[in-house]
């Protein structure tokens, strides 16, 4: 889709967070009038911070940056969502990446392209764990004077911040976010104990800041916290003094034994509750450092399509991708498998990576759950790959989530209700634009596609309440060459029937088509032209090849519903 919404300085708030005495040589990313809607945003004259009271109970300090969670923490506790917080919204997405976000501008706010879209709706839900890493990563920002605490308030420091503050509350998730995107996540240091040491020797007031991802041994229970100082307890054991947002207005303390390379941490999700001990050794590699000046820099877009003139085969914009990646909102975990049967996810309830080229990220949330959240998976653009969704350690049925994003498109299958033991199937084939989902369940999920096509409109589709009676197979193609969506009955087990939801943003307007209690007979294969489209409060033709040879047997006109 052409740009129109680039913005000019005279319609965007720009500040330079942080050219400070104390920050670092880049400026935090620009905020603007949607992600902080504020006049003559400027950061105050920041001093260069001042070590104003010793370190909680140590006087053989290595290293100190002069942070005191007292004063420089927030008094607050990370939180999920259970206090209806906002989290993301367009305004953040746009300041995290840039304009390639926005299909248009609609005044000063931008529209995000449908997998802009679905990128921001699994971020904001995957905060639900918990928003340790956005406070972790803002009290340093606020601390070295990268932002002032003006913008939230008249507070003098972190502490005095209440979270009432929506504008503190889209703050925190902006920084939350960074975790899941390059370069942020890419400049993550990872080492021994003693590796992790030697680089928190070094902090010093004016210099670089840290995160610390702290893991469980087998990689879950992610939490991110704020070292700030390190003392020497003698005989080669250290304690790195720490801000747990899980515990507002305290010191604690890290442990490092350098003899043994190992490091051992309480932690809980309140005070209230009895605490877990984390630790590993130089094995595990447990312990990682996130450095604040990564997260500061406009962010890789993990979604955006780069290279407006090329196309994949069926139209879909996946010019010079970098990797997809898989989101599971719910319980249960993954497997899965690439077409030469090597593995990512959770076999044996061990998480294992054997395909070329794939990673993975444990998003650190301090969350209040036992059953950790699923990692985000990545995978190589160009593979097509089965997702198992295993519910088997499940004690209740759970509404689960499948996404996959990448650049340019968007495909999944949502409100799956999981049942213990249960095992449904979900192929992705995103060169083809296409999802297939397979359940032995009677199951009533949405099966969901978006796609940013450069020069022309974009599209976001819903195929709502997909009537599975007894199981089977339904698979979904956006054959955005020919502006067709295909929907393929052939192994259902019954007739059923769904709901259509069919959006489209331009560069004017957006447009929107919704009809309701479509037929799906079992071995059909219903073509949606929505090419044929003439807009809001016009009908859509919808083909039926009710034998699946190729030809189309009957066409009809479907009125919209709205």
């Amino acid at each position: 889709m052409s740009r129109k919404m680039l913005f000019g300085l005279g319609l965007t708030i720009v500040f330079m967070l942080g050219l400070v005495s104390c920050g670092p040589d880049e400026a935090a990313a620009p905020v603007d009038e949607e992600s902080t809607p504020l006049v003559d945003v400027v950061p105050t004259e920041a001093a260069q911070p001042e070590i104003s009271t010793p370190a909680a109970g140590g006087e053989n300090l290595v290293s100190d940056l002069g942070f005191r969670p007292e004063q420089n923490g927030f008094s607050f506790p990370n939180y999920g969502d259970e206090n209806g917080v906002q989290n993301l919204t367009s305004g953040e997405v746009q300041r995290m990446f840039g304009d390639q976000v926005c299909a248009r501008m609609d005044g000063d706010q931008c529209v995000l392209t449908p997998p802009g879209s679905q990128w921001m709706e699994q971020t904001n839900s995957a905060m639900s764990g918990g928003h340790c890493e956005g406070m972790a990563s803002l009290s340093l920002l606020l601390y070295s004077g990268q932002l002032s605490t003006d913008l939230f308030g008249s507070a003098s420091n972190a502490f005095g911040l209440q979270l009432d503050d929506e504008k503190l509350q889209r703050e925190i998730a902006y920084w939350w976010a960074t975790q899941e995107v390059a370069p942020t996540q890419a400049d993550v240091i990872t080492g021994t104990p003693s590796d992790i040491l030697d680089v928190l020797k070094g902090m010093k007031p004016c210099g670089e800041t840290y995160t610390i991802g702290i893991y469980k041994r087998d990689g879950s229970g992610g939490h991110a916290i704020t070292p700030f100082a390190v003392e020497d307890q003698g005989g080669g054991l250290f304690d790195v003094l720490v801000y747990d947002n899980n515990y507002p207005n305290e010191t604690r303390r890290l442990k490092i034994d350098t003899n043994q390379n190992t490091w051992q941490y309480e932690a809980s999700i309140n005070p209230d509750v009895e605490p877990d001990l984390y630790e590993g050794d130089s094995e595990t590699q447990t312990l990682d450092l996130t450095p604040t000046s990564a997260r500061l820099p406009q962010q890789s877009c993990p979604f955006c399509s780069e290279n407006p003139t090329a196309k994949a085969g069926n139209g879909l914009a996946q010019t010079a991708q970098r990797f997809n990646e898989i989101y599971l909102d719910g319980e249960g975990h993954l497997l899965i498998t690439d077409d030469s049967n090597n593995r990512l996810g959770f076999a044996d309830g061990k998480l294992v990576n054997e395909i070329p080229g794939a990673s993975y990220n444990q998003l650190k949330m301090g969350s209040a759950s036992t059953d950790y959240p699923e990692p985000v998976y990545r995978l190589p653009a160009a593979l097509n790959v089965s997702v198992v969704i295993d519910g088997s350690t499940l004690k209740n049925v759970s509404s689960t989530d499948l996404v996959m994003i990448g650049n340019g498109f968007s495909l999944g299958v949502e409100g799956i209700s999981l049942d213990t033991n249960q095992k449904d199937t979900v192929i992705f084939q995103p060169a083809d634009g296409l999802i297939s989902y397979d359940t032995d369940s009677s199951e009533s999920p949405n099966i969901v596609l978006g796609v940013e096509q450069p020069g022309k409109a974009d599209y976001y589709f819903e195929i709502q309440g997909t009537d599975m009676q007894g199981g089977g197979t339904i698979t979904v193609q956006l054959d955005a060459a020919n502006s067709n969506l295909l929907i393929n009955t052939e192994k259902l087990t019954n007739e059923g029937k769904f709901s259509l939801v069919l959006t489209r943003i331009t560069d004017q307007v957006d447009e929107s088509f919704s009809a309701d209690e479509i037929v799906l007979k079992a071995g059909a294969l219903v073509y949606i032209e929505y090419g044929k489209w003439e807009g809001n409060g016009q009908g859509l033709y919808l083909g039926v090849d009710t034998n699946g040879d190729g030809t189309i047997d009957d066409e009809y006109e479907v009125t919209d519903s709205q």
